[in-house]
């Protein structure tokens, strides 16, 4: 079991240094990338290609609790000098506390445009973590058991893990159906590469404040795969491990582009005059079949002796007998307790999976050619969980060549989240760089402790060649032209 959680941990841990992508890119009107959150957005080219492996790279991680200056006491000069455990579990949520991140990578991109119509194509790679928890996880294990007896209620311990790796073949096409009407659809051909989710992952423990017996009963649902050969095996006294055989990649490299899945990004634009717009986007909303090195982990709460009662491990201490058994067999005793707590691993053929797909909705107001507001409300439902933000921004063009954006948005236990834009534009050359957190890498006298501190972290960044730069029609000027026309 301890192997299983092991190897659940390494997944979200890989990804934890890369919850959805950046948003500051998406104001910045001069970048090519603005249209991945925005597909309906006029892109001001004639085309562009990305620089494999660094046109776009996209990584950023959302935290609502699990700061460092909660968990550690630090003297005048940073050192640390108390572990605040107890501190740190009183101040988590109840129900909800979670860890996101997110990683994206482009391998290929390009674009061009054909009259009123932008087509782009794009290669990624890209990963969504999602990890939930409430508070009795963590202060189950701090304050201990005798703490709700004291309550007389129950301790309920709930997880909730979803994590997608794949790849992202995609297809873009921007269209003006009217000077005032734009759409954008990006179909997208997915190759899943790692998977974890747990359907249900909860105990309930009760300590009976009269004679202190402990009540035990859990439910475990997990499934995995992942492109990389491995296999989970159970003993006889429950013991799950895994096993990776990497000798098989070699072989098994086609298992990269068996997982097959589908997507879609749709948005819609309209030009309410030359100064006001609204726009709605729906985004990465599809799924992934998975068929390579499929399990799924099952485990709750069975009758497997006289501590089992009404569907709970019940313990009430133990007797003469009991400690006599333990001296001469501890081992016996130690398979016999697990044994109420079994672990059943399987072979599944496949299974299916949804993407944590989001929406956005956003009202903008230009000032004159180079300066825009912009209001934006932005959502995901990720299993059972909403989690929204909103965000005010303003972006500005100087020079032709210079690109800015700052932006304030609210999250969900998340309020101080200055982002700041930039891009330089020389010709063809575009270099950019964003973060959704400015200050969040500054609120420390260390970098990593002001990581650690922060509940968002993003950094946007990349090169991308881009060429025959365009503006908008204005809205009336078409008509006005055709109305004064002799030849009409």
């Amino acid at each position: 079991m301890k192997k299983i959680l092991l190897f659940i941990s390494i997944f979200i841990a890989s990804l934890a240094l890369a919850a959805q992508d950046g948003i500051t890119v998406h104001f910045m009107r001069q970048n090519p990338y603005s249209q991945y959150s925005s597909p309906s957005a006029f892109l001001p080219y004639n085309g562009h290609v990305g620089v494999t492996g660094i046109s776009n790279v996209n990584i950023s991680v959302q935290n609502s609790d699990l700061f460092y200056k909660r968990l550690f006491g630090c003297n005048n000069e940073g050192t640390v000098t108390t572990l605040r455990l107890n501190n740190f579990a009183d101040q988590l949520s109840p129900k909800c506390n979670f860890l996101n991140s997110n990683i994206g990578v482009n391998l290929i991109d390009f674009g061009f445009r054909v009259k009123q119509m932008y087509f782009s194509f794009s290669y990624r790679i890209r990963s969504d973590e999602y990890f939930f928890y409430n508070q009795d996880v963590v202060a189950l294990p701090v304050h201990g058991n005798m703490y709700y007896a004291d309550q007389n209620k129950t301790a309920t311990p709930t997880l909730s893990l979803s994590l997608n790796a794949y790849q992202e073949i995609s297809l873009g096409i921007q269209a003006e159906i009217t000077p005032q009407i734009y759409i954008g659809v990006r179909p997208k051909l997915l190759f899943g590469l790692a998977h974890a989710k747990t359907r249900s992952a909860d105990a309930s423990i009760y300590t009976n404040p009269e004679d202190y017996s402990i009540s035990i009963s859990h439910h475990f649902d997990t499934e995995l795969s992942c492109f990389i050969p491995y296999e989970i095996n159970t003993d006889t006294s429950g013991q799950a491990g895994i096993q990776f055989h990497p000798e098989k990649l070699r072989s098994d490299w086609p298992n990269m582009f068996k997982n097959v899945g589908a997507s879609i990004d749709l948005g819609f634009t309209y030009r309410i005059n030359n100064m006001f717009g609204v726009s709605a986007s729906v985004l990465d909303l599809g799924f992934i079949c998975w068929k390579t090195n499929n399990y799924q982990l099952l485990s709750s709460t069975t009758d497997a002796g006289h501590y089992y009662n009404d569907g709970s491990f019940i313990f009430s201490g133990l007797t003469y007998d009991d400690i006599e058994r333990i001296k001469e067999n501890p081992e016996a005793i130690k398979k016999e307790l697990l044994g109420y707590f079994p672990l059943e691993t399987s072979s599944v053929k496949t299974f299916t999976s949804m993407l944590a797909g989001r929406f956005i909705v956003e009202g903008y107001c230009n000032v004159g050619k180079h300066h825009r507001f912009t209001a934006l409300f932005q959502g995901r439902i990720v299993n059972k969980y909403f989690m929204p933000s909103f965000t005010i921004a303003w972006n500005g063009t100087f020079l032709n060549i210079f690109d800015l954006c700052v932006n304030y948005t609210i999250a969900r236990k998340s309020y101080g989240n200055l982002g700041l834009g930039v891009g330089f534009n020389l010709g063809v050359f575009h270099i950019y760089a964003s973060t959704d957190n400015f200050f969040g890498f500054f609120n420390s006298k260390s970098p990593l402790r002001s990581l650690l501190n922060t509940p968002s972290a993003n950094l946007q960044a990349g090169i991308v060649f881009d060429w025959g730069k365009l503006q908008e029609t204005k809205l009336g000027v078409i008509k006005y032209q055709k109305k004064n026309n002799p030849g009409d």
